[in-house]
C-alpha cells in the first residue's frame, strides 16, 4: 500500500537479531529504578519515629541525671520538695505533714542529689548549705532528716509549720496547760528553755522537749544542737521554729562561727502508735536506774506546810528534829521556797542560811535525805 514506509521500516527499524548493532543500545540503556512499595512506607516511618523517641529518651533522662534544673518541684519518696517549703504524704496519697521555709526560698536549680541525699547551696538570700536526707528505719516508718544553715552571721533561720485539722501532742509545759496543744494569740519565736510559769504566764515551763507528734502520724524534732526559738500564730494554726544566735541567750560552740542552723527529722508512719514509739526508742532514753523505794514508802516532810517561804537554817534544823523526836518515818526533808535570793540561784542565801554545809551534816548524820524545791 505505501512501498515508502515499508522501505524506511525495513532500512532503519528492523536489525538483524544478535547484530552488533542491537548489542549496542542494548549495554547502553539505564535501567529504570523500583519504588518502594507503598506496604513498606508506614513501616520505615515508625522505625524512623522510634529512633527519634529512642534519641529524645536518652538526651532527657542523662539531663535529668546531670542536673535538677528548672524543675519546680522535686520528689523524694512520699516528700515533694518547692522552693518554698515541702508536704510529705502518707502511703494513700494524704498530706500529713506541712512546712514553709518562712526566711527564704530555695533556689532549686542549685540543687542535685546523690542517692538518699539532696543538697542545695543557694537560697534567695545568697549561699547556704542545705540537705535532705531520707531515712526509711522500718517498713512502717519515713523519716526525712533536714538541715538549713546559712553561711553568714546575721540572718535568723525560720521554718513554719502548719498544724492544721490535725491534733497535735508535746512540746513544753504551761501556765495553762491544754492536751492536745491549744494555742491563743500570736507569739513572735523566744527562746524555748525553762522559766517559771507562775510569775511568766506566757512562757515555757520547767518541762520541755523539742518533739511534737500529730494525730495523723506524723512526728518532728529538733535537734539539740539548735539555738532554738518557738512561736506561734493560732489563727493561723502555725508554730514558727528559729534558730539565731543574735539576741538570744544561745552561744555558739567554742570556735565556731555563729551561723544559726535549723536540724530537725521529720517521720511519718502507718499510725499514731507505731510512729511515736519509733521516735521515743530514737531520742528519748529509758530510765537507767530504779528511784530511791523510801521516796515511795515514807513521806517527804515540806517546810512549805509549816514556814511557808519564811524558811532559815535554823527551821530546817528544828523541823528535821521533831520528825526524829515523834518517830516519824521520814524518806527526804524537802526545803521548799525562798532559799536562795532569786529563783534560779544555785547558791543558798547566805543570810537564811549562813553555814549551809554544816546543815547538810547534821542532816545526813540525823538520816534524812534533802530536795530543793
Amino acid at each position: 500500500m505505501n512501498p515508502q514506509i515499508t522501505h524506511r521500516s525495513g532500512k532503519h527499524g528492523n536489525f538483524p537479531k544478535g547484530s552488533a548493532k542491537e548489542r549496542h543500545l542494548t549495554e547502553n540503556v539505564t535501567p529504570v529504578k523500583q519504588k518502594p512499595s507503598k506496604e513498606l512506607r508506614p513501616m520505615l516511618g515508625a522505625i524512623l519515629l522510634g529512633l527519634l523517641l529512642f534519641i529524645a529518651a536518652v538526651v532527657a533522662w542523662c539531663y535529668y541525671t546531670v542536673s535538677l534544673r528548672k524543675a519546680e518541684r522535686l520528689k523524694m519518696e512520699l516528700m515533694d520538695l518547692r522552693a518554698d517549703g515541702f508536704v510529705i504524704r502518707n502511703q494513700h496519697g494524704e498530706v500529713v505533714f506541712r512546712l514553709a521555709f518562712r526566711s527564704g526560698s530555695l533556689d532549686l536549680e542549685s540543687c542535685s542529689k546523690e542517692g538518699e541525699i539532696l543538697s542545695c547551696s543557694r537560697s534567695s538570700r545568697g549561699p547556704l548549705n542545705f540537705f535532705i536526707q531520707t531515712v526509711k528505719p522500718k517498713d512502717t516508718v519515713m523519716c526525712y532528716r533536714v538541715r538549713w544553715e546559712e553561711l553568714a552571721a546575721g540572718p535568723a533561720v525560720e521554718h513554719t509549720m502548719f498544724w492544721e485539722d490535725a491534733h497535735w501532742y508535746g512540746g513544753s509545759e504551761m501556765s495553762t496547760q491544754h492536751w492536745p496543744i491549744r494555742l491563743a494569740g500570736y507569739q513572735e519565736p523566744v527562746p524555748y528553755v525553762t522559766s517559771d510559769v507562775y510569775s511568766f504566764r506566757d512562757s515555757f515551763g520547767g518541762i520541755l522537749e523539742r518533739y511534737w507528734l500529730s494525730s495523723k502520724a506524723a512526728a518532728i524534732k529538733i535537734n539539740d544542737s539548735v539555738p532554738f526559738h518557738l512561736g506561734f500564730n493560732a489563727t493561723e494554726r502555725t508554730l514558727f521554729f528559729q534558730a539565731r544566735y543574735k539576741d538570744s541567750p544561745y552561744k555558739p560552740p567554742p570556735g565556731q562561727q555563729p551561723f544559726p542552723e535549723l536540724s530537725y527529722r521529720v517521720c511519718v508512719g502507718s499510725d499514731v502508735t507505731s510512729i511515736h514509739k519509733y521516735m521515743v526508742r530514737r531520742y528519748f532514753n529509758k530510765p537507767s536506774k530504779i528511784p530511791a523505794e523510801n521516796a515511795f514508802r515514807y513521806p517527804i516532810w515540806s517546810t512549805w506546810a509549816l514556814y511557808k517561804k519564811d524558811i532559815d537554817q535554823d527551821k530546817v534544823l528544828n523541823f528535821a528534829r521533831d520528825i526524829k523526836r515523834y518517830h516519824f518515818n521520814c524518806s527526804h526533808i524537802e526545803i521548799d521556797d525562798m532559799y536562795t535570793q532569786a529563783y534560779g540561784d544555785f547558791d543558798f542565801d547566805p543570810i537564811k542560811f549562813p553555814n549551809v554545809t554544816e546543815m547538810f551534816a547534821k542532816l545526813k548524820e540525823d538520816g534524812f535525805k534533802v530536795t530543793l524545791w
